[in-house]
């Protein structure tokens, strides 16, 4: 199934979402049509597994940055979260590009919904360890403005100024926006 979620990836970078078929991905992929309906019966699931497989990479990369700098400032983990960020959308940003500018609802599949709730989650915990005792809901709008600040600024880049990933000014940017917003809680 891999390999079919890499064809897709590859056929929506170099047709667009519209020219995108299941012949073209299967083809791409090397496999036969009837093998790709057994696992994705149309276009759309197609798409929501290149999807999905990002949302999981951008949780996994979070998960781990955090993991890694549990006993670091917030400061750190901070310019680690948005470095992280960055550099997953540094891999693939044609393919991104594509799924932000012409895939309709990219953002609400219930599975894309559910790793979002999780990296809001994931903030949460980390936040209320380093922030020390706040409302829960406090935390939470915290995290989850944090978490959307990042995400939002990552994808514009991706469609709008693409240098801007590579170049460390976004994420200087990021940063000096987000630091005082969390000192100050």
């Amino acid at each position: 199934m891999q390999a079919i979620s890499q064809a897709t990836a590859q056929v929506l970078v170099r047709l667009g979402y519209e020219k995108t078929t299941t012949g073209a991905v299967a083809e791409c992929a090397g496999v036969s049509i009837g093998t790709l309906y057994q696992y994705f019966p149309n276009k759309e699931l197609l798409v929501a597994s290149v999807v999905n497989a990002h949302y999981r990479e951008v949780l996994a990369t979070v998960e781990s940055v955090l993991l890694e700098h549990a006993k670091s400032p917030l400061e750190e983990s901070l310019r680690a979260l948005i470095r992280s960020s960055l550099d997953a959308h540094r891999l693939q940003p044609e393919l991104h590009k594509v799924l932000m500018e012409q895939v309709p609802g990219v953002g609400d599949s219930t599975q894309v919904l559910e790793l979002r709730e999780k990296l809001t989650s994931l903030l949460e915990k980390y936040l209320a360890r380093h922030l020390g005792t706040r409302s829960g809901a406090r935390l939470r709008m915290l995290a989850f403005v944090i978490e959307t600040t990042i995400e939002a600024l990552t994808h514009r880049a991706v469609i709008d100024a693409p240098h801007w990933l590579n170049s460390g000014e976004l994420e200087t940017e990021a940063y000096a926006l987000l630091a005082p917003y969390i000192s100050k809680r």
